[in-house]
């Protein structure tokens, strides 16, 4: 998250103070997203977005080997299945009192930024629940996380509080993987709590397991209090094509002089939706601590 949208239709701050606004905004955006790292995201598709429709196709059947040319022909029917999603609003608002507006621009002091800055990790937080767990309304999933999205489940119940279990648990959920053609590099998700299990050394080595699980999957591995505690997911990485991030207003501030107060009033939203083409390449780990 390098930019930041910013939508004003009254600006009482000056120059200097809206950069660094803007650059505060940014710095906490980027400390919470860890989501985004998982899936490309694409440009945004504009504010007059409000649904989104996309196809999945189901597999087709194994290739054919004849002789001679061109070979009895091996063709599938088409079967799309057409999915149409509203893309949500994540929000969040805040107030900055315009004495202390007042008080920044006469005495040359920072302006204190903290409501905004707060704002904006929560909006980003929310971010990380959508694109991983996906949301429920009246107990139904409207929107799909990557994590109840997957096709694969690794459920054998290895306790990542006993470390031993860590590479047999990670060797299952790629094994998986690979049985759906799913090939290597993955990333890994995880809460924070078994990403402090994973930290362990191994044996009397002095290698770690998160630094082992780094170099057997071939990718990288994230923590993230959006995941439930006891679970983590493995997904390809680079997946072009199977999973990505569909905005149609990305990071944007917007903001106003309240009439009565004259407090600026601001807005830190984006909306935005997960899509998932192909479950496959995505492998919960349903049962990896308590």
């Amino acid at each position: 998250m390098d930019k930041l949208r910013y939508v004003g239709t009254d600006e009482p701050l000056t120059t200097e103070q809206g950069l660094v606004l803007r650059e505060r905004i940014i710095l906490a955006a980027k400390r919470a997203m860890v989501g985004r790292k998982l899936l490309p995201t694409t440009a945004a598709l504009g504010e007059g977005a409000t649904t989104y429709g996309y196809d999945t196709l189901t597999d087709v059947s194994d290739a054919r080997i004849d002789y001679g040319w061109p070979g009895a022909e091996s063709l599938d029917i088409v079967n799309l299945a057409r999915t149409k999603v509203d893309i949500p609003n994540i929000h969040r608002e805040f107030e900055i009192n315009k004495l202390d507006l007042a008080a920044s621009r006469r005495n040359g002091t920072p302006l204190n930024l903290s409501v905004a800055e707060s704002a904006t990790y929560k909006v980003a937080k929310k971010e990380d629940e959508l694109i991983l767990q996906g949301w429920k309304r009246n107990g139904t999933y409207e929107i799909n996380g990557l994590y109840n999205a997957a096709n694969n489940n690794e459920n054998s119940n290895l306790d990542w509080g006993t470390a031993t279990n860590i590479p047999i648990s990670i060797t299952a959920a790629i094994k998986l993987m690979l049985e759906d053609d799913i090939m290597p590099p993955y990333n890994l998700v995880l809460h924070p709590q078994q990403w402090a299990n994973a930290l362990t050394l191994i044996g009397t080595s002095a290698m770690g397991y998160l630094t082992w699980i780094r170099e057997t999957i071939q990718g990288e591995v994230y923590q993230t209090g959006a995941m439930t505690n006891g679970t983590g997911l493995l997904s390809k990485a680079n997946p072009e094509g199977m999973f990505e991030y569909i905005p149609a207003e990305d990071l944007t501030l917007k903001t106003e002089t309240l009439q009565k107060s004259e407090n600026l009033w601001g807005k830190i939203f984006i909306r935005a939706l997960p899509v998932v083409y192909n479950a496959n390449a995505l492998c919960k780990l349903s049962d990896i601590g308590t």
